[in-house]
């Protein structure tokens, strides 16, 4: 059974993460993205979504201002391989993460200012420096910025980890990083098509 599954294709306000307890994990490795916009019915109005995908499969959706697609692709962020984090949260229907690619802050900066990116993603400070020690980058830059790519849910009854958030917070970015994200839709199907116990 799939236990994770695609959130809002919006990043939490900043006010709303400050009264949440998070934790932040990232790969060792960089890992190569494919970025594209793709269709999606819940993409919001006058936004595009954008997909992400890791070998072939979809590991996150997020929207962009239709306005700001166009400047976004051209800034060739994932043509190299990229570290990712996941920033998990407590709260709503389980537990809520941020997957960000941490791009170097030279490249997410070129020909815009922070108001023009929309996809720049705040993320907390001491656990963001943490995370990008020791998640790798080819570009010898340790001044990296956290790009958005979506969120995803794991539910309260579907947790691996439940003594141990930064054990269940690694175990959403492993799922992510395999492709084993569904949409929500999925899960209700599983639930309908699952055999009755006993």
């Amino acid at each position: 059974m799939t236990t994770l599954f695609f959130g809002d294709m919006l990043p939490p306000s900043p006010e709303a993460e400050k009264r949440r307890e998070h934790v932040l994990v990232g790969t060792a490795t960089p890992l190569k993205l494919d970025v594209r916009p793709i269709e999606h019915d819940l993409t919001p109005r006058g936004s595009i979504c954008i997909g992400t995908f890791h070998e072939d499969k979809p590991i996150g959706r997020c929207a962009i201002p239709r306005d700001s697609v166009q400047h976004f692709l051209e800034m060739d962020l994932f043509d190299r391989p990229v570290a990712l984090a996941l920033n998990v949260r407590k709260g709503g229907p389980g537990m809520e993460g941020s997957l960000l690619a941490l791009v170097p802050m030279d490249r997410a900066s070129r020909g815009g200012s922070e108001r023009d990116e929309p996809w720049r993603a705040s993320v907390p400070g001491a656990a963001y420096d943490d995370a990008i020690k020791s998640g790798g980058d080819d570009s010898g830059s340790t001044q990296l910025v956290g790009i958005f790519l979506g969120e995803v849910v794991r539910f309260e009854g579907d947790r691996r980890e439940p003594a141990s958030m930064l054990r269940e917070a690694a175990d959403m970015l492993a799922c992510v990083i395999r492709g084993q994200v569904d949409s929500v839709g999925g899960r209700v199907l599983e639930d309908l098509t699952a055999s009755p116990e006993g």
